[in-house]
């Protein structure tokens, strides 16, 4: 029977990133994507907008999907809304499977009192999630610290362990100074650093979408998180090298293939 991956995420217009490079991922690994969008992304006049649904509509979403289908992952992107957290947390509570939290904090505006709310809501779904995968700057919010150095990025991975995640992994990517992309996957006992030459391309838009969805995926087929995570992390490799540049110069991350997996039972 063929396996289903809900992913709770944010539409990106452009597909580099959200929803759409979540479904595009399932479907590399052959797997069955659905959706509950929670706000649309858009580029107006070179300004980066994003707009809420209705938190009512959302909870439709969820309710729809719990009642029509059974789910073998739920990958969580970004949410935005504070009370929309409340209603993911709700449905979560319901769920007994492997659920990947990407903790996107793209922050509508620079107001400290939302920006300080929506960490705290976040923080509440982290007792939920097999896994959380922040990017640098993300961990330093969870963290409130900053992050400059491999031993200041293990300082802040266990800081997430211990805010009830059971277990991180943080994408260092081309933000740490070196020659390497370096990601750190810590589970409460042992670091685990993963490192490959950084590219020198522009298609990068939704690596970490793409990074989140892929070990969802991996997940669903029976692979443990180590194994998960280094896989994951050699797809948005090739999803980079792979990937489709845009008319401004940058691009989004694409894999363009299907992974062989074994028939799913």
């Amino acid at each position: 029977m063929t396996k289903t991956i809900l992913t709770i995420a944010g539409s990106d217009t452009l597909a580099g990133g959200g929803l759409q490079s979540d479904l595009k991922t399932f479907e590399d690994y052959r797997l069955f994507g659905l959706t509950a969008i929670t706000c649309i992304a858009v580029v107006k006049n070179n300004q980066f907008e994003i707009h809420d649904l209705p938190t009512t509509l959302l909870q439709d979403q969820l309710d729809t999907i719990k009642q029509g289908i059974d789910l073998s992952a739920i990958k969580l992107g970004l949410i935005h809304d504070v009370t929309s957290l409340s209603i993911v947390k709700d449905f979560l509570q319901s769920f007994d499977g492997p659920i990947v939290l990407d903790p996107v904090m793209a922050f509508k505006e620079t107001n400290q009192v939302y920006s300080q709310n929506y960490r705290a809501g976040l923080i509440q779904l982290f007792p939920f999630a097999t896994i959380v995968t922040p990017n640098l700057k993300e961990a330093e919010l969870l963290s409130q610290q900053k992050i400059t150095t491999l031993a200041e990025m293990k300082q802040a991975a266990q800081a997430i362990v211990e805010l009830g995640a059971a277990a991180v992994v943080i994408k260092g990517g081309e933000r740490l100074a070196g020659e390497l992309a370096s990601d750190l996957f810590y589970d409460g006992n042992q670091f685990n650093l993963l490192s490959k030459p950084k590219l020198a391309k522009a298609t990068i838009n939704g690596a970490g979408c793409t990074f989140a969805s892929a070990i969802a995926s991996n997940l669903v087929l029976g692979k443990n998180l180590a194994t998960t995570i280094a896989d994951s992390k050699e797809f948005v490799y090739q999803s980079i090298l792979n990937g489709i540049t845009l008319k401004n110069g940058e691009g989004n991350v694409w894999y363009g293939n299907s992974i062989e997996t074994e028939e799913q039972t």
